[in-house]
């Protein structure tokens, strides 16, 4: 499952989104977090489904590139929905084991799960869709107004760069050490739940060793090559909107009336 892991990943094809301004991607993926947050009614989340399968065919990412990332949060989903059914007072349903399942639960259950899915599937395709230094300097430019107040905008745009840099190194470590582990007789796949998590604690320490090295040998090579970190830097591809960034700011504005007036319908 580790092995799977492909959120964070950028995916290499020519398609519209991809070719979209970071900016525009960014305003849509904190619109499309926003209405998801506005909706009340659960079937609701069916439109959103509908939305982001539909612009995952338009970037041209394979849904099995998603899916097979989403293996390792089924666990988080599984545990949010069980959290979710057994907190909630109401009606009672049924009662299995130590968790009673009310009709509130459910439903709140369902809207929950649904919501934090809908949330990765959006923000990741933010990520496959958008380099590392892209995102950065889409953050830059789009939050620049608040270098007034003080805050390191440029600084932390580099933060951003760097950690979606190092997610696909981390992982290739990752797969190396199980690759050694594994030589070794530890096992990964054919054994149980307890005994694989067992197994994967015993490498995070030479995980984290192995990034701390790559990160203090980046820390060497940026200062050697002169950055100082005060923002004062030039671009060799400036940011630029283009007609296709019109049309999907079109897009978002008319998504977010629509999820308003549901909200109010509804």
């Amino acid at each position: 499952m580790i092995r799977d892991i492909t959120i964070g990943q950028y995916y290499a094809e020519d398609s519209v989104i991809h070719t979209l301004d970071p900016r525009t991607k960014l305003m849509g993926v904190l619109i499309y977090v926003v209405a998801l947050f506005l909706v009340k009614n659960s079937y609701v989340y069916f439109i959103f489904l509908a939305l982001i399968l539909m612009l995952y065919r338009v970037s041209k990412v394979p849904l099995s590139f998603l899916l097979k990332g989403l293996r390792g949060i089924i666990l988080l989903l599984i545990f949010t929905f069980i959290f979710r059914l057994n907190s909630t007072p109401g009606a009672e349903i049924a009662h299995i084991w130590k968790i009673t399942v009310t009709e509130e639960g459910m439903a709140k259950a369902i809207s929950l799960t649904s919501r934090i899915a809908l949330m990765i599937v959006g923000a990741s395709l933010l990520s496959y869709t958008t380099t590392p230094k892209e995102m950065a300097d889409g953050m830059e430019k789009a939050f620049s107004f608040l270098e007034k107040l003080h805050i390191p905008i440029h600084d932390m745009a580099v933060i951003v760069m760097i950690a979606f840099r190092f997610i696909p190194i981390m992982l290739e470590e990752m797969n190396v050490l199980m690759d050694a582990q594994a030589a070794r007789g530890v096992e990964f796949d054919k054994c149980s739940i307890l005994k694989k998590c067992k197994n994967v604690f015993t490498l995070l320490m030479p995980l984290f060793l192995s990034t701390v090295r790559r990160a203090s040998d980046l820390a060497m090579a940026m200062e050697a090559r002169g950055y100082s970190g005060d923002g004062k830097t030039s671009k060799m591809y400036p940011l630029a909107y283009k007609h296709c960034d019109t049309m999907a700011y079109i897009g978002m504005a008319g998504l977010l009336i629509i999820i308003i007036a549901l909200r109010i319908i509804m």
